[in-house]
């Protein structure tokens, strides 16, 4: 009678248990066959988050739309861990912003793998548990290396390097110290991966310390190297000033590799000899070869001229003096004398044109031109543009005039000279006298001038050449100067 109630008793609990674990099947077959049937297809599944934005139900560009009003990932930190160190970075400061449309796009594809069955159980399951999805992300690698190098320092402390610098006669090499090695590469993409696979925290980075870089001969060799420098002239304001030469410095290498060789971590300060190099030019070289010879020079007569001719030979006489001009400058006549007016002191005086002899302001200036241009060939210069008078001269010979206009004809000429040149001028006695003064050639030159006539029924043709000689008598040089046509009276 006890083994029957004891069986009917089981009998029952087994009829339970069974009835209970049909009930399951059942209501999870149903819950299946739901989520089976109601697999979304243009929408993002029920029951899904992004970070805490509710974006169950939307379409893409209605989730692009509500999370683009969001502030995702604005309260986000990084943490990163390295040597049993922790560094929080906030990331508002590394520029950590959403990839909303990456985002969206796993939203999307949350529960559509396009297996049936699996898609239909995740989506079963969303009916009842959420599920959060963490953005894809973005972070300003400028400013993620910044933070890495401020991680690596904390850890580590500052790597310096071994420096250098100027002593008495001697280069001093101060030795640096082990620090960060600055090496953010391997760091940075732990990084972006880990915020890829949607890590934030406690990410492992390698960052590591190093040595200083050992010192080498060529650093030193560039940090102490300097070319001597020569003196040189410098002409301003029609004044030449004589600037200093500045020696150069050089080091012995071998002497130098043997001294670097003690530069090491925590080893006093090494000192390296180097060396001057005197500059090929000395200040007090030129300063003795400036203007201490006479180039060339030149005199013509204007004894005959009326009194307002002769001031203004004297006038445009005095506006050339003491012109100076450096090597390589081209002497302008026109530009350094000025229009010829009445404000600039000169006079009413009778010159040539169009073939006439009238009477005009500045009359007589081209005398002083011509005898510009006469001391310019005896200083052997050259000649950079040169017109002759429309009719013979009486103050110079046919072919070495050099007629000017403040409308427009100049005379030109270059000092193609290593050293600067001036022009001295004086104008008295019915003599106007031009020299060029300027520095002696190591071979001093003589000029010699050869004017060939040739006349035709209008006027004569002039040929002129130039012969430069050395103090031997041997020809250095001979030169076409510009031929002259000149009208009969």
């Amino acid at each position: 009678m006890r083994k029957t109630r004891r069986y009917e008793t089981k009998k029952k609990s087994v009829k339970i248990i069974c009835l209970a674990a049909g009930i399951v099947i059942a209501a999870a077959v149903g819950v299946y066959i739901y989520g089976y049937n109601s697999i979304p297809v243009n929408v993002i599944a029920d029951n899904v988050y992004i970070e805490t934005v509710d974006v169950s139900g939307l379409t893409y560009d209605e989730a692009v739309a509500k999370l683009a009003e969001s502030q995702l990932l604005s309260d986000k930190d990084i943490t990163l861990v390295c040597a049993n160190n922790s560094y929080s970075i906030k990331g508002s400061e590394v520029g950590l912003v959403a990839r909303v449309e990456d985002t969206v796009n796993a939203a999307m594809a949350y529960g559509k793998s396009g297996n049936k069955f699996k898609d239909g159980y995740i989506t079963a399951i969303q009916a009842l548990f959420p599920h959060t999805i963490t953005p894809k992300a973005n972070v300003d690698e400028g400013l993620i290396r910044e933070k890495l190098m401020e991680f690596g320092r904390q850890i580590y402390g500052e790597r310096i390097e071994h420096s250098l610098e100027f002593g008495d006669g001697v280069v001093i090499a101060s030795a640096g110290r082990t620090g960060f090695d600055t090496n953010t590469d391997t760091a940075y993409q732990q990084i972006t991966e880990a915020i890829e696979n949607e890590k934030f925290t406690n990410i492992d980075v390698d960052l590591r310390s190093g040595p200083p870089s050992p010192l080498t001969v060529e650093q030193v060799d560039g940090f102490t190297y300097k070319d001597p420098i020569d003196a040189y002239y410098q002409v301003s304001d029609n004044e030449v000033m004589v600037i200093a030469e500045v020696s150069g410095r050089y080091i012995d290498k071998e002497e130098t590799a043997a001294k670097i060789a003690q530069v090491v971590e925590g080893a006093p300060n090494v000192e390296i000899p180097y060396y001057v190099s005197e500059a090929a030019i000395k200040a007090s070289d030129l300063q003795s070869k400036l203007f201490n010879t006479t180039l060339g020079s030149y005199s013509t007569n204007y004894g005959g001229s009326t009194a307002n001719r002769a001031a203004n030979v004297a006038n445009a006489a005095r506006r050339i003096n003491g012109k100076i001009l450096a090597s390589g400058e081209v002497f302008s006549f026109n530009g350094t004398v000025g229009k010829r007016t009445v404000e600039n002191g000169f006079k009413e005086a009778p010159e040539y044109i169009d073939g006439a002899t009238v009477m005009g302001i500045g009359g007589g200036t081209c005398q002083v031109s011509s005898t510009l241009y006469n001391a310019v060939l005896y200083s052997d210069l050259g000649i950079v543009y040169r017109l002759n008078h429309m009719f013979p001269v009486s103050y110079c010979p046919l072919g070495q005039d050099a007629t000017v206009s403040d409308s427009g004809v100049d005379f030109k000429f270059v000092n193609d000279t290593d050293y600067p040149v001036k022009i001295v001028s004086s104008a008295n006695g019915g003599t106007i006298t031009v020299s060029i003064v300027g520095t002696q050639r190591d071979v001093p030159h003589t000029v010699k001038i050869k004017n060939t006539s040739s006349a035709t029924s209008g006027g004569t043709n002039v040929s002129s050449v130039r012969y430069v000689y050395d103090p031997d008598g041997n020809l250095i040089r001979e030169e076409k100067l510009s031929s002259s046509y000149y009208m009969a009276h």
